[in-house]
């Protein structure tokens, strides 16, 4: 069938980095008891992560630099690392066309690259890591009861890390298609930042705040420990207090900084959240998109870009891990130019892309060049 995946890859059991040679191995502490089992998935959320959580990080036949994701529920870790994945083409990749047409050696590299910096430098505040290594490679790692089985590798340097992940059993955990690799980075990432880390200093509310919401969705929180390496609950710039003297103050925080992705949502579209101009002038021009419930990425095939210009015309690429994508689509944005057929640009009849891009270039006009417009 045309829709179905190719053929799946993931990183090459010879990858290196670079002539790297005898790296120490990380650290292993003991493995998880029950007692930190339950914390552990208390501040993930379900006490068992959804069947469709099941996969590791790999690429199908249909766009050459994108991520497979198999079933709805996982699509902002996935959207997140595929992000991360076009932010380190940008530099491996020698031109826009070798980016668009990555072939598998660099593409695998990209994705350990991902990893690395989503885990080491953001997570773990670019002073360490913490990988939860299974009882074996196809272990299944959705409940609480399965996580006893799990033993922290600690990495202590980004280039330590990163070369283990393309050696055994770290190959196998994060990129086997069948395999837990979704599921075994979000864990690690809330072990690194800690447990009392991301409910005590990071959620906005230590009683409700989880990194997996209902229907098994990704929750901001997630995505921002993943972006900015703090799981905060909002997307606007600092923090903010509400309260008063004599009732108290609650701080709630925000993007702390200009992060390396940036993040648009639909949800700013209807008014009901503020997305900051960190999140949408961020270092590089790649943008992870909520819309809704599902989250996707936006980019610019050249890294040079400058991503905090709302004013001027370009190009984005427009990717669903979860679409079956065969087809690329290279959206053509022209701000300040609205169509004359619409009054605000946020109409619901608009899609939801469209909507989305318009919180950032304001009353844009976007052309789809021809490919089918996703409402």
């Amino acid at each position: 069938m045309e829709d179905e995946p190719r053929r799946f890859f993931g990183p090459s059991r010879d990858a290196t980095l670079g002539e790297t040679v005898g790296v120490a191995p990380p650290r292993m502490g003991e493995p998880l008891n029950s007692l930190d089992a339950e914390a552990l998935m208390s501040v993930v959320g379900p006490p068992e992560l959804p069947e469709a959580w099941k996969q590791g990080f790999f690429f199908a036949g249909y766009q050459p630099y994108g991520l497979q994701q198999v079933n709805g529920g996982p699509c902002g870790v996935i959207a997140v690392i595929q992000a991360f994945l076009i932010r380190s083409l940008h530099s491996r990749a020698p031109s826009v066309a070798a980016l668009l047409e990555v072939d598998e050696n660099l593409r695998q590299e990209a994705l350990m690259d991902a990893i690395a910096e989503v885990l080491f430098r953001n997570v773990g505040d670019n002073k360490k890591a913490c990988v939860l290594v299974p009882s074996s490679s196809s272990a299944s790692v959705l409940s609480v009861s399965q996580l006893r089985c799990l033993q922290p590798a600690l990495f202590t340097s980004y280039d330590q890390l990163r070369y283990f992940l393309g050696q055994r059993p770290y190959r196998d955990l994060f990129f086997n298609p069948s395999g837990c690799g979704v599921p075994i980075l979000l864990f690690s990432m809330v072990w690194t930042r800690t447990v009392d880390g991301c409910r005590e200093r990071d959620f906005d509310d230590p009683k409700t705040g989880t990194m997996i919401g209902g229907h098994g969705y990704c929750t901001q929180e997630l995505v921002n420990l993943m972006m900015f390496g703090r799981a905060y609950s909002n997307v606007f710039d600092g923090t903010k207090r509400l309260g008063s003297v004599k009732d108290g103050w609650m701080v709630l925080q925000g993007a702390p900084r200009r992060p390396s992705i940036g993040f648009l949502s639909l949800f700013e579209a209807y008014a009901c959240i503020e997305v900051g101009s960190r999140y949408k002038g961020p270092t590089s021009p790649i943008w992870v998109v909520c819309a809704e419930s599902h989250y996707t990425v936006l980019f610019s095939a050249d890294g040079m870009v400058n991503p905090q210009d709302s004013d001027k015309a370009l190009d984005l690429f427009y990717f669903d891990q979860l679409g079956r994508q065969s087809e690329r689509i290279r959206l053509t944005v022209i701000p300040k130019q609205l169509p004359p057929h619409l009054s605000t640009g946020f109409e619901d009849s608009e899609s939801m892309i469209d909507r989305c891009i318009r919180t950032k270039w304001k009353e844009a006009t976007v052309d789809w060049n021809g490919s089918e417009v996703i409402l």
